[in-house]
C-alpha cells in the first residue's frame, strides 16, 4: 500500500461566525427554543404544543410578554421567495391572536403581552419588517384582553440572538447536532476528479469485484465523505472548540499514514479497517462527549477523503 499524501494545511484563521440559513421547521423550532430560553431563563418561556388545535399563532411564550412564532423559509437562497414566505406566515399567523383569543386567554391567565416575534433564522428583507409591524398594527387596534397598548409586532433572526448563540457555541458540548441530509443530488454531482480518483483506487484495492459491487463501494465512500463534510462544517459553526480538536485528531493520523508509508503485507480490505479504527479510537479520546454516532461519521468519511484525496492509495497486483 503506496500513501501519497497531499497534506492539507490545518485552518487556524478565526471561526466563520456566519449562522446556518438553512433548516426545517422542526429543527429550526428546536433551535428556537433553546435559544429563547437561554434569552429569558428556561423557567420563564412555556412551549405551546400544537398537536391540538394548531398552535394559535404562537410556539412559545415567556412570563416577561412575548409570544414567538417560529418560521424557517424553504429557499433560504432566494431572497424574493423567502421574504414573501415571512410576509404570508405573519398574514396567517397574527390573525391567530384574534381567532383563538379564548384559547390564548386561558393560556396565558392574567398575563399581558406586548410582543409578537416572527423568530425566523435570517432577515434579508426591510419589506418584511414594515409587513410585520403593520399587521400587528392591525391587531393592536382590537384591543384583545391579553395585548397591552404598546404590543408590537417584529421580525427577529439569529442575528439578534448572537450573545446567545455564542453561549451555545462556548458549550464543551451542545444541543445535538443538526447536519444537512446526504442528498442524491449531492451524491450525483460530487467534484468528478475526486470520483475518479476514487474509482481509480477502487479498482485497484478490489480488482477481482464486479463493477456493480464497486459501484456500489463508490456510492457508499461518497454518501460518507458528504455526510462527513456536513458534520465538520456543523461543528465548525455551533462548536468551533469540538471542530477544532477533531480537525487535529484527523490531521494527526494523515501524518502518520504519510511518516510510515507502506508497511506490513496486509491486504487492502485489512489497512482500510485499520486506518478506520485508529480515526475512531482518536475521535473517542479526544471527543468523548460527541455522541458514537457522530464519531462514526466523521470517521468512516475521513476514510473516504483519504481515498478520494490520496492519502491511501493501493498498490496494482502484478
Amino acid at each position: 500500500m503506496n500513501q501519497k499524501v497531499h497534506q492539507q494545511p490545518f485552518e487556524r484563521g478565526p471561526v466563520d461566525e456566519t449562522y446556518q440559513r438553512n433548516w426545517d421547521g422542526k429543527s429550526w423550532q428546536r433551535r428556537a427554543h433553546l435559544l429563547v430560553q437561554l434569552r429569558h431563563g428556561a423557567q420563564n418561556v412555556q412551549i405551546v404544543p400544537d398537536r391540538v388545535g394548531g398552535d394559535a399563532g404562537l410556539e412559545f411564550f415567556t412570563t416577561d410578554g412575548c409570544l414567538y412564532q417560529c418560521y424557517a423559509p424553504e429557499e433560504p437562497g432566494n431572497t424574493a421567495k423567502a421574504s414573501s414566505a415571512m410576509k404570508q406566515k405573519a398574514t396567517r399567523d397574527l390573525p391567530k391572536l384574534r381567532d383563538k383569543q379564548q384559547v390564548i386567554v386561558a393560556i396565558l391567565a392574567d398575563l399581558k403581552c406586548n410582543r409578537w416575534i416572527l423568530f425566523c433564522p435570517f432577515l434579508d428583507d426591510k419589506a418584511v419588517i414594515a409587513h410585520v409591524r403593520a399587521k400587528g398594527a392591525e391587531i393592536r387596534k382590537l384591543g384583545l384582553p391579553f395585548l397591552s397598548n404598546d404590543f408590537e409586532a417584529l421580525v427577529q433572526s439569529q442575528e439578534d440572538f448572537a450573545k446567545e448563540i455564542a453561549q451555545l457555541r462556548r458549550l464543551p458540548i451542545g444541543p445535538e447536532l443538526i447536519i444537512s441530509p446526504t442528498t442524491d443530488e449531492a451524491v450525483d454531482t460530487k467534484d468528478r476528479e475526486l470520483v475518479q480518483t476514487l474509482d481509480e483506487k477502487l479498482g485497484r484495492a478490489f480488482p477481482k469485484a464486479s463493477e456493480t459491487r464497486r459501484i456500489g463501494f463508490r456510492e457508499t465512500y461518497i454518501r460518507n465523505h458528504i455526510r462527513r463534510e456536513n458534520t465538520l462544517e456543523t461543528l465548525k459553526t455551533d462548536h468551533p472548540v469540538l471542530w477544532e480538536r477533531a480537525w487535529q485528531t484527523i490531521n494527526a493520523e494523515e501524518n502518520r499514514l504519510e511518516l510510515l508509508g507502506a508497511a506490513g503485507t496486509a491486504s487492502p480490505s485489512e489497512h482500510l479497517r485499520e486506518s478506520l479504527a485508529r480515526i475512531e479510537v482518536g475521535l473517542a479520546k479526544d471527543l468523548p462527549s460527541v455522541a458514537h454516532a457522530t464519531i462514526s461519521d466523521l470517521s468512516a468519511g475521513t476514510l473516504s477523503d483519504w481515498l478520494m484525496r490520496c492519502p491511501l492509495d493501493f498498490d496494482s497486483e502484478p
